[in-house]
């Protein structure tokens, strides 16, 4: 019988096991990666193309053409698409990030012949009706304006501006005007030179069983999409940083302002990357940071505050957000710095850092729960070209590392007076 006067006991994480994909290159030039699970009957696909913000030459071009395909094909018009989704139970929806776009089938492993053909068709033969753009055009202007409202869109907004320059890809957000200054026909030549099989990655990941996985390497290979130039584009972008260190975005009468504060990281594949996740945790990544416990625990002056690494495939970028009174804004950008001084000056207690490390591992354990979740780990392997014992390498990291270590870090990175620093709303 099972004695509940006794915790469990509770074991050292020495490795994690990722499954790693069955890699197939394709006559059409894409890699299909396929991970297999019988524990549920479903299946996910993810069709990623290299056709983010990074490789557009307008600014909203991006992500008018990843929702565009969603509008009709020339074999299906939008609502037969969404009809036909819905009859099978399952969900299609298009994702434009930074770098990629990405499609994404959820469903059912036995309806997968049904439905890869019209995902296929959608991807392969859009038909950019013109009415459908005028109106999704019309619903992203009025969704941004809606968002441009907010003090945290527009602090963010500023922030990376600063931080990359105003026409960078990895600037968040729009300005006003961008998204109505935008052509059915740029986001033809958009789709025509950058949603190119040759440059596709497809990962299928659930309940794949050997027939199924031919299934979809015959049809996935039909998939020819050839860029109208001939030859995939390769755009580099420079940096243009802004001299400023502090920008205000006023608004008059607002109560609240919203902050950003930070700078770049090294890129992912940095040896130093991994150790400053952890450094990063212990300043502000989770309830219990050092951030959270000063200004909202002991100050009171927000409900929550938090910092974050961002990691693009080109870059990554530190910053420490928070909404509070307008009051105390002065003061909590004070209370911020004050924290990553006391990481450069003091070496965190024992105590302190083993709860932070529990905490990474526990959730990173539970982070891997699903098939899918695995899959989506194992895709960021691959997207950002990294080794396959990263994750391990992560955990070795998290095990190992030292009080000094983490305060040298501080010094080597959070150098503040290289912070750039945005506030959106009013100052004290």
């Amino acid at each position: 019988m099972l004695d509940r006067t006794k915790a469990p006991e509770t074991y050292e994480i020495d490795a994690v096991n990722i499954q790693i994909a069955e890699v197939t290159s394709l006559s059409n030039g894409a890699r299909m990666h396929v991970i297999k699970s019988e524990t549920q009957p479903v299946v996910r696909l993810d069709f990623v193309f290299k056709a983010g913000k990074w490789y557009e030459d307008k600014k909203g071009v991006s992500d008018l053409a990843a929702k565009m395909l969603l509008e009709g094909s020339l074999n299906h018009t939008a609502k037969q698409i969404a009809d036909k989704v819905a009859f099978y139970g399952a969900s299609f929806e298009s994702s434009n990030g930074y770098d990629r776009t990405e499609y994404t089938l959820y469903c059912l492993a036995k309806y997968t012949t049904e439905l890869l053909p019209l995902v296929l068709d959608i991807l392969q033969n859009p038909a950019f009706p013109e009415e459908e753009f005028n109106h999704l055009k019309q619903r992203t202007s009025q969704s941004l304006k809606v968002q441009r409202q907010k003090n945290n869109y527009l602090s963010t907004h500023s922030f990376t501006q600063q931080v990359y320059g105003s026409q960078h890809p990895y600037t968040f957000g729009f300005d006003d005007g961008v998204l109505e200054a935008v052509t059915k026909e740029e986001v033809e030549a958009f789709y025509r030179n950058r949603f190119i099989s040759q440059e596709l990655e497809v990962f299928a990941c659930g309940a794949i069983d050997d027939v199924l996985q031919r299934y979809l390497q015959l049809e996935i290979e039909k998939l020819r999409i050839q860029p109208a130039t001939g030859s995939a584009l390769s755009i580099e972008h420079k940096i243009k940083s802004a001299t400023e260190k502090t920008k205000l975005v006023s608004i008059e009468d607002s109560l609240q302002s919203s902050i950003r504060v930070g700078a770049r990281m090294p890129h992912i594949s940095h040896p130093d990357y991994q150790p400053l996740l952890v450094l990063n945790e212990i300043l502000g990544g989770y309830f219990g940071s050092r951030l959270m416990r000063n200004i909202r625990e002991d100050k009171g002056y927000t409900y929550g505050i938090y910092s974050v690494i961002s990691s693009k495939e080109e870059d990554s970028l530190f910053y420490v957000g928070t909404d509070v009174n307008y009051a105390v804004t002065d003061n909590t950008i004070d209370e911020i710095l004050k924290e990553i001084k006391l990481l450069q000056e003091e070496e965190i207690p024992e105590e302190e850092l083993q709860t932070v490390k529990n905490y990474m591992l526990g959730k990173f354990l539970n982070d891997l729960n699903t098939i899918f979740d695995q899959c989506d780990r194992y895709k960021r392997i691959v997207l950002f070209n990294l080794e396959q014992e990263h994750y391990n390498n992560y955990v070795t990291t998290i095990r190992t590392i030292t009080a000094p270590r983490l305060k040298q870090l501080a010094k080597d990175y959070l150098n503040t007076e290289e912070f750039y620093t945005a506030i959106a709303g009013r100052r004290s």
